[in-house]
């Protein structure tokens, strides 16, 4: 993580270019420092990468999106490395979450929809409050937090969301102890300080630290409910429809 946010810092990454930098780190540290195949990021107790029918199904539904994405850059003359990188990093997240989306159990589905339930409730709140108080307008854009959503449902299987629940916190909490809060706070942390060079450059970086620190707080839950699945699509989906939130509310 210190080389990860060393480089964000030293090449002055963009969103895009920061997020694709996690990619071929990811793949080392999975391959060479845990040991284990890539697929396990996404579904931690599967025993091979298999897309059934279903799993078909629901990638060529995700897969839809990307494709729109990359077509409109193409004709629209955006083809920064960055920006078709991230268009391919959507394609293969569809893949993923095929995979996973495909693969859930009653139990699985049950903890979806409390992470999905904690998440809307903190999210939420967090706007909500400066409206009720008077301090701001609420008025989302209700298109762009669509778009957003799917883009960083397939995006999580790929970047940030697979990094810290999928391999990070596989690595350092191997027993799936989902009681073990000390460890998800430590990846809750490293999380925050992970968005450092992403940080408005206005800010201080150890405000920046702080009020990141704070806000991933909220990656404690998404460690839990990853370690009582071990199914990416469950913190992913309550990630990016957080994102989601966000980005509508700009």
């Amino acid at each position: 993580m210190a080389i990860y946010i060393g480089l964000g810092f030293y090449f002055k990454l963009n969103t895009e270019s920061y997020l694709l930098l996690g990619i071929p780190l990811t793949t080392i540290f999975q391959l060479f420092v845990a040991k284990q195949p890539i697929y396990k990021l996404w579904l931690r107790d599967q025993q091979k990468f298999h897309l059934n029918k279903l799993a078909w199904t629901i990638t060529s539904i995700f897969i839809l999106y990307p494709i729109y994405k990359l077509t409109i850059d193409f004709i629209g003359g955006y083809r920064a490395p960055e920006r078709i990188g991230f268009d391919l990093a959507m394609l293969l997240g569809a893949f993923a979450a095929g995979f996973c989306y495909s693969n859930f159990t009653k139990k699985t589905a049950r903890d979806f929809l409390v992470c999905f339930a904690i998440t809307f409730l903190l999210r939420m709140s967090l706007y909500f409050l400066p409206f009720i108080a008077g301090r701001s307008l609420f008025n989302p854009d209700y298109l762009r937090g669509l778009k957003s959503l799917l883009t960083y449902i397939p995006v999580a299987f790929v970047v940030e969301e697979v990094i810290f629940r999928g391999m990070l916190d596989t690595y350092i909490q191997p027993d799936k102890n989902p009681s073990r809060i000390f460890t998800a706070l430590f990846i809750s942390l490293l999380w925050g300080l992970w968005h450092l060079p992403l940080s408005d450059d206005n800010h201080s970086v150890w405000f920046a630290a702080a009020g990141s620190m704070v806000v991933s707080l909220w990656g404690i839950i998404l460690s839990i409910f990853w370690r009582r699945t071990g199914n990416l699509a469950v913190p992913g989906f309550s990630h990016a429809f957080a994102d989601a939130i966000r980005d509508s509310l700009k």
